[in-house]
C-alpha cells in the first residue's frame, strides 16, 4: 500500500470515527458498524485496558495477525514494542483514554529477511457498556504487504513517532532497537468476551 493509499485508509477510518462522536462524545463501542469499514476490516484491532500496564487485543483482523504469523488475541499490544519503549508506548495509549483523543503511532518494523515495514497505527477511544472510556479501536496500516505476500512475518518494530491526527502534531521518542517478537505474552483473562462478539465474528468473516 502506497503512501498516499495509506493515508487515506487512516482519514476513511478517523472520518468514520469522528461522525459517530456526536458533540465531541467518545463513541460506545457497540455504535461501531463492521458493514461502514468494510474495505479495512483486515486491519483493525480492538484494544481493552485491563490493567494500568496491560492493554489486550479483544481481537484483530486477519491482515494484522498475518503480518505477526499468529493469532493476536490474548495478547499484550504493548509487548509487541521494543521493551525500552514499553512506557512511550503506554503513555500514548493511556493519553488517548484519559484525554480522550485519537493518535497515530508511526512506526517501522523489519521482517526476519531484513526488509523494511514502514506503518502506522491509528488509535481511536471508545466507551464500554458502562459508559467508561477503556476500548480502544485501532487500526494497523503498512506503506507496502509485499513482504506479507512474500510469506515473510514482521519479527521486529520500533516506534518512531506519535501524532495527533486534529493537531498534526509530532513527537519524537528517543531511538531504541528493535525486538525479537518471537516472545509472546498470554493475557489469559482476556478471553472474557462481552457483547461484542457479533462484531468480532464479523470481522474474521469479512476480513478472511
Amino acid at each position: 500500500m502506497g503512501r498516499k493509499m495509506r493515508e487515506a485508509a487512516v482519514k476513511s477510518i478517523y472520518t468514520y470515527w469522528r461522525s459517530l462522536a456526536a458533540n465531541d462524545s467518545v463513541p460506545a463501542r457497540n455504535a461501531i458498524d463492521p458493514r461502514a469499514l468494510k474495505s479495512h476490516l483486515a486491519d483493525l484491532f480492538i484494544l481493552e485496558r485491563l490493567d494500568r500496564a496491560v492493554f489486550g487485543f479483544r481481537l484483530a483482523g486477519t491482515r494484522v495477525c498475518a503480518r505477526y504469523g499468529r493469532e493476536l488475541r490474548d495478547h499484550d499490544f504493548v509487548r509487541l514494542w521494543p521493551s525500552q519503549q514499553h512506557a512511550q508506548v503506554l503513555s500514548s495509549l493511556n493519553r488517548c483514554l484519559q484525554k480522550p483523543e485519537p493518535l497515530v503511532l508511526r512506526g517501522n518494523a523489519a521482517t526476519l529477511d531484513g526488509q523494511a515495514v514502514p506503518f502506522q497505527v491509528l488509535l481511536l477511544p471508545l466507551c464500554d457498556a458502562n459508559g467508561q472510556v477503556t476500548r480502544i479501536l485501532g487500526a494497523m496500516i503498512t506503506a507496502d504487504d509485499q513482504a506479507l505476500r512474500q510469506g515473510a512475518t514482521l519479527i521486529s518494530q520500533t516506534l518512531e513517532g506519535v501524532i495527533t491526527p486534529s493537531l498534526g502534531v509530532t513527537r519524537e521518542p528517543a531511538a531504541a532497537p528493535a525486538f525479537v517478537a518471537g516472545r509472546e505474552t498470554r493475557v489469559s483473562f482476556l478471553r472474557i468476551v462481552d457483547g461484542s462478539k457479533a462484531i468480532g465474528d464479523k470481522l474474521a468473516v469479512n476480513a478472511a
